[in-house]
């Protein structure tokens, strides 16, 4: 399965946000947008395409000068739990 995950930089649980995309068995992209931390409020709402879930994460959720900033994948050996420093946004 594959997913995403962004982190709006904070540590306390009354201010952390977390937002992932995932990947559904039947071919749909989940986003989840998390509110104070793993026990925190949970919202989802679901999309198409990878490309339409994560276009409306930058439009609508992301802001880069507050601090929020993409997890890379856990899977890649060189970048292991590592924080990119920048967001891309779409064209």
């Amino acid at each position: 399965m594959k997913q995403r995950q962004w982190w709006n930089g904070r540590w306390s649980r009354m201010v952390r946000r977390d937002v992932f995309v995932r990947g559904t068995a039947d071919g749909h992209w989940q986003v989840e947008l998390r509110r104070g931390g793993p026990q925190g409020r949970v919202r989802t709402r679901s999309f198409a395409s990878e490309q339409a879930a994560v276009e409306w994460i930058e439009a609508v959720v992301l802001d880069p000068e507050t601090g929020w900033r993409e997890i890379l994948a856990k899977t890649d050996s060189r970048r292991s739990g590592k924080v990119a420093r920048k967001l891309s946004r779409a064209g």
